[in-house]
This record gives C-alpha cells, sequence and structure tokens, in this order.
C-alpha cells in the first residue's frame, strides 16, 4: 500500500486560513481489512461536510481521523479528502503529520506511511501595504 498526501489552500469565505487535504491509498496488490489513520495539526478544526468518503471515526479529544475500507484490488487507488481551517493565518512553512495505514496481505499484517505534506505561506500584498 503506497499512501501519498497532498495538501492545497483553499479559499474560505470568511477570510479564515483552509486547506484541502487529499490522501490516495494506492494498492500494488490485494490488501484487506485496510485502517487509514490521519492526524490533525494543532490550532486548526475539521470542517464538518466532507465531499468524498466520511471518517468511520472522528476522535476530536486525540485529534485523529480515521477511515476502514473492507478491500482493495491491485492496482486500484482510494481517495480521501477533507477539508481543516483556522481563524488564525499562518505564515511560512506549515506541516502536516504524516497517515497511518494498517492493512492485511496474505494473512500477515503490515503497516504504510504517507509523505510528509507542506504548506508554504506568503506574506500578502494586502498585509504588507498595510503595515
Amino acid at each position: 500500500l503506497v499512501l501519498k498526501k497532498r495538501v492545497s489552500f483553499v479559499k474560505a469565505k470568511g477570510g479564515e486560513f483552509a486547506l484541502k487535504i487529499t490522501i490516495f491509498a494506492h494498492a500494488k496488490n490485494y490488501i484487506e481489512r485496510i485502517s487509514i489513520t490521519d492526524r490533525l495539526p494543532p490550532l486548526v478544526k475539521l470542517y464538518e461536510k466532507f465531499s468524498g468518503e466520511r471518517p468511520m471515526k472522528i476522535d476530536e479529544k486525540n485529534r485523529k481521523l480515521e477511515w476502514y475500507i473492507d478491500k482493495l484490488e491491485a492496482g486500484e487507488v482510494r481517495t480521501i479528502s477533507y477539508l481543516i481551517y483556522s481563524k488564525i493565518g499562518v505564515m511560512g512553512k506549515f506541516a502536516l503529520p504524516v497517515t497511518n495505514a494498517i492493512y492485511e496481505r496474505s494473512g500477515e499484517i503490515r503497516e504504510s506511511v504517507s509523505n510528509r505534506a507542506f504548506f508554504v505561506t506568503e506574506q500578502r500584498k494586502v498585509d504588507i501595504e498595510e503595515e
């Protein structure tokens, strides 16, 4: 199982800082009982509406999201995405935690970890002109 994490900026209505996180789960071989766990970074909140697959478990205390997938065929790619936002604007480099997956292949339990996704923000011209 190959996990890839991508992050992109989303324009929010209230001028909030919002990001769309997309996780691609690509199965190289037939696997089953997949549990994908992602953590939310500090200072951000989870947007309640989901465009795709809704997480099976949302643990707000430990800031965790969990998805369960019964099986993936060889070569199949499953895309999971969700939005996070913050009232506080983030400057500089914003790092997201890695995504973990635990799955079963040929009776063996295995684990896979995604790449580290970063988002770099720059000061907008409007902010600079106000100083």
